[in-house]
Formats: structure tokens, sequence, C-alpha cells
């Protein structure tokens, strides 16, 4: 992904450096050129011809371009790299497509048609983690999810991660509070140790709805959570501690691709790794989840264990 984003950048500013040697007049000098072009002067020499511009295009005094672009000179080669651009992009967006569908097929035939997801608001995500979350398409893997479970005869419902907060509580029921920078679950009650992630996926087998179309009302059945931590217990710790962190980096050679390396044993690389503070998503009640009353800390079955 790196290296077709690098190929994308690269088509871009060929356009830009065609759009530019075609329209010179509507263009200044960048800052290097006319500097070079002053010392030219003072030394008596010849003006040197600018082919590629690299400056301002010329506006007027609202800030509006004296030409507007669709009135530019457009060169054959132009026209065809901006044709397969186009083409490239719709490609991607059709393997970005496919690739969510085949995602959510994998994952409902491992783990059936009933899902639950937290009910986030990704564009905070991208506040957070920027453009390079495009690169993995939650939104439409979501979008993928819910169409596919309708189609295998089961849904998709989200849950308010302001009265579930399962990344910050325990299978046991203890709330176990955690920074974006903490990627690891350490249990002081009943010593569960595993990856945020997975912990926090399998509490959500056990979340509950009192109105599955609100998600406002879900909330986390904590006895059953704990009743499978104790049946399940050595097989839960093995699956919670399974690194999701991808393999290192391969050398470099025919037929193989670049992974990206990992820092600091993250699951994902993250650009927000660094924040000391809680997830936004749990810190307060937001708008698409509603506005519940006090966030119940611990249910009161767990006073059975």
């Amino acid at each position: 992904m790196e290296k077709q984003a690098k190929k994308r950048r690269g088509r871009g500013r060929a356009l830009e450096r065609s759009r530019r040697a075609t329209n010179a007049a509507q263009y200044g000098l960048s800052k290097k050129q006319a500097a070079r072009a002053a010392r030219r002067a003072e030394n008596g020499l010849k003006p040197k011809m600018v082919t590629v511009p690299g400056g301002d295009r010329t506006a007027r005094a609202d800030g509006l371009p004296q030409q507007a672009f669709r009135r530019d000179r457009l060169s054959a080669h132009y026209r065809e790299q901006r044709a397969r651009q186009a083409e490239y992009a719709a490609s991607l967006a059709e393997h970005r497509r496919d690739r969510a569908r085949t995602v959510a097929r994998e994952i409902i035939a491992a783990h059936g048609p009933v899902l639950v997801v937290e009910e986030c608001d990704i564009r905070m995500w991208y506040r957070l983690w920027g453009k390079r979350l495009s690169q993995t398409t939650p939104g439409m893997l979501i979008s993928a999810l819910a169409v596919e479970c309708d189609a295998a005869g089961g849904r998709l419902v989200r849950a308010s991660t302001w009265s579930t907060a399962l990344s910050q509580h325990c299978l046991c029921g203890e709330r176990v509070n955690k920074t974006l920078r903490d990627r690891a679950h350490k249990c002081g009650a009943c010593g569960l140790v595993g990856k945020r992630d997975l912990v926090s996926a399998a509490l959500a087998a056990f979340v509950r709805f009192a109105d599955v179309d609100d998600p406002k009302t879900a909330y986390l059945d904590t006895a059953a959570s704990r009743h499978a931590q104790i049946t399940c217990s050595q097989a839960l710790e093995e699956a919670l501690r399974e690194s999701t962190t991808p393999s290192p980096k391969p050398p470099r050679r025919s037929g193989r691709v670049a992974v990206p390396r990992q820092h600091r044993e993250t699951s994902a690389p993250r650009t927000a790794g660094r924040r000391n503070r809680a997830p936004p998503d749990e810190s307060r009640p937001r708008d698409h989840a509603g506005k519940p009353g006090p966030r119940p800390g611990r249910s009161p079955q767990l006073t059975l264990w």
C-alpha cells in the first residue's frame, strides 16, 4: 500500500508539472527560481528561461486565479495520464470494496451472522490516525458486514461505547482504565493478561440490549463473562494472548511484499500512540450513541462471585 501511495503521489506531481509547463504564464517563480534569477541579474548574465515555474498561480485581489483552471491548455500527454489516473482510482476503489466483502464473509463464516460492533464516530478516527486510515477502510468493512449479516439471516447491532466501555473492562467485571498508549490488558483483580483489542472483542460477545435498535441501551453482562472466564480459563487466556502484530519485515527480493515496521509491539501503526488520555469515544457520551444516565461501574450480579 505504501508503494501504491508513492506511485499515486508521483502521478499527481507529473500532472501538476505538465499543467505548469503548458500554462507557464499563469504561474510565478518559486523562491529558489527567483533567487537564482536575481543572482544572474547581479552578475550581468542573461535571464534563464524557466519552463516549469514552481510558484503560486497568479491571482486577483480577492484570491481567485486570474484564469480559471478549466480554461488552461492541456497537452495530449496530460489528458492521457489523467485518464489513466482516473481508471486506476476506480480499480482501486473496486478492489477495496471487494476486499471488504471478502473479509466480511470470512468473519461471518467464523463467528456467525449476528455480530456486535461499537458505535463509534469514524470521523474521530481520521482525526487521530489521519489519511492512513483510508487504506484499511473501516467504514466500508462495517457496511459490508451489515449487508452480509442481513443476507445470512442475521443482524449487525451497534453498542454504545459509553454504556459498555469494552476496552476499559475485564472479563471478571473489574474496570481496568487504559490510555490509547496501553495496548496490553492487565487486570489486577483476576490476573488476566492479553491483547487489549482481543479482550474487547471477547467482551463484545457478552453485550446485551434492552432495545436492539437503540445502541445506548447496551450493557455488559459481567456475570456471563465471568462464568465464561472460569469455565474456559486456560483456553481463553491463550486466545487472548495471541499476537495480532504482523510478521517481521521480510528481506527485499522479488516476489515478497514489504511489511511496515512495527514499534512498541502495537497491533497496528498508530500516530496517536503517545496520547496519555482515555479514548475520545469513551470519555463522555456522544451524540450518535445518545446520552444515557450514569454509567454502571459493576453489575450487582458480581456479588455472586
